[in-house]
């Protein structure tokens, strides 16, 4: 699925730092307290009703940390049509009327380079358990577990390589199953140059099941269901990360408006390994994401 073959293609630096992850971690904003104190901030859920259901090793939710919310709000409503609303300083995200995502302020770094990340959001069953798991396989716990208010029990962790990911057991349960509109979320992969490792430390992580797909790539399943895929990214050394991924009508099409909001264009979906289907690009401060055709209904109004 999505990038079909592994290559050797990324050499664009965009990852924030620890410590402004740090900042934002579970906290919505930038002037959240280190010591982990915050006072009567709520967040919104993650469903738009509750669902009371729940679908652990599934992305439900994922978050934009970036230095200029504003910029971020322009480019994604340009490129996707996304609209926002605003809890305190966290922002939320929504897509033809669902939520999908939200937003958060950090502080730019010192050098002024790109630091925007996109940080999925993992389903647990327990996240103190899922916390411990990650300690005793190599991860860390940069913050959490802790409850915050409407959203759920949360930790950010960093798996063996350096990943971040957030692990979530939602207050009110995870979104339902069902296909992607355009604009939703459709795939979260890993590129990694340590496959085996990192399919050891998520395999169980999730409960995941796995199959592997030629020499490159292995999907992550759950409930019968591909969760999330692992790239096999032979570069040493090579910075492990996610990177997710929005469906769309057509990646080629929508490439001009990548660019004219202030976006790059990484991959082009007529360059290998595409297949055609898929481009890289990132926003105007670096955050990587992928743009995925899945043409399931031909009916649906191209982008």
């Amino acid at each position: 699925m999505l990038l079909r073959h592994g290559r050797q293609m990324f050499r664009y630096s965009c990852r924030t730092t620890i410590l402004l992850l740090l900042v934002f971690l579970l906290g919505g904003c930038s002037g959240l307290d280190l010591s982990g104190k915050m006072a009567g901030r709520s967040f919104p859920p993650i469903t738009d009703s509750p669902t009371r259901g729940y679908h652990y090793g599934k992305f439900v939710w994922a978050d934009l940390i970036t230095p200029d919310a504003a910029k971020a709000k322009t480019f994604y409503s340009g490129l996707f049509g996304w609209t926002f609303s605003q809890y305190d300083r966290y922002t939320l995200v929504t897509n033809q009327g669902k939520r999908i995502a939200g937003i958060v302020t950090v502080a730019p770094a010192s050098d002024n380079r790109p630091q925007s990340l996109w940080l999925p959001v993992l389903s647990v069953a327990d996240v103190d358990k899922a916390a411990a798991f990650v300690r005793h396989h190599g991860g860390m716990v940069l913050k959490g577990p802790l409850d915050m208010r409407g959203r759920g029990r949360a930790a950010l962790v960093q798996d063996p390589q350096g990943a971040e990911l957030v692990i979530l057991h939602a207050a009110t349960g995870d979104p339902p199953d069902r296909e992607p509109r355009i604009g939703d979320w459709i795939w979260n992969e890993i590129w990694t140059n340590v496959p085996e490792k990192t399919a050891a430390f998520y395999l169980p992580l999730g409960n995941y099941t796995s199959m592997k797909i030629g020499d490159a790539y292995e999907i992550l399943i759950s409930e019968n269901r591909w969760r999330a895929g692992i790239r096999y990214i032979f570069k040493d050394p090579y910075q492990v990360r996610w990177v997710l991924a929005v469906r769309v009508a057509d990646p080629v099409r929508i490439l001009s408006r990548v660019k004219k909001l202030g976006g790059t264009v990484l991959l082009r979906p007529d360059e290998p390994p595409s297949n055609g289907d898929t481009a890289l690009i990132a926003d105007p401060d670096g955050a990587l994401l992928m743009l995925q055709r899945w043409p399931v209904d031909t009916t649906e109004e191209a982008q």
